[in-house]
């Protein structure tokens, strides 16, 4: 009772003082969820490549996009889906600087059924610190340029199982936050 008391007083007090905390705006993140899916060709090509361009404002609610103050990615993440009894090795881009790549040997298909994470580490892939830092750049653009476009794309090479059979497809996920201020 003596909590709910001296709580009720502060707010009173607050109110009545003229504080600035009770106007003042907030800062709401807001998951940006940049996703590329990269659909592989059935047939007897066993090379692959695709790009998708995405808007960034596109992903998130329009109420948010003028006011960003921070954006930030926490996780890259490769993955596949569909089946092939084979290997992979392919290499992944951000507007045309590396960002991913299979380590030295090919992959097996089946080992990326689970993402393979740049946060919780991944012995399939190499990340790139030039991919990482068009990352960045491309998110700080975005605090003020609603407009601001990213393209991912992947190219690659499969081994094993001939022809190549449908649904298989290679899946980029970039993770990324943006904090909004709400007044």
């Amino acid at each position: 009772m003596k909590t709910k008391a001296l709580l009720l007083l502060l707010l009173g007090i607050l109110a009545t003082t003229g504080s600035t905390c009770i106007q003042d705006g907030f800062l709401v993140s807001v998951n940006v969820p940049i996703k590329a899916t990269f659909p592989i060709n059935a047939g007897p090509n066993l090379v692959f490549s695709g790009s998708q361009t995405i808007k960034l404002s596109d992903l998130i609610d329009a109420s948010y996009v003028d006011n960003l103050k921070n954006v930030r990615y926490f996780d890259v993440r490769i993955s596949t889906t569909g089946t092939y009894n084979g290997t992979v090795f392919v290499t992944g881009s951000i507007d045309g600087s590396e960002l991913i790549k299979t380590k030295n040997t090919p992959t097996p298909w089946s080992d990326l059924a689970t993402p393979q994470s740049l946060l919780t580490g991944t012995t399939k892939f190499d990340f790139q610190a030039a991919g990482l830092a068009q990352l960045m750049a491309k998110l700080d653009q975005f605090k003020s340029n609603p407009n601001t476009t990213v393209t991912l794309a992947a190219n690659g090479t499969l081994s094993g199982e001939t022809p190549v059979p449908t649904g298989l497809a290679l899946v980029v996920e970039i993770y990324a936050q943006a904090d909004s201020e709400v007044k």
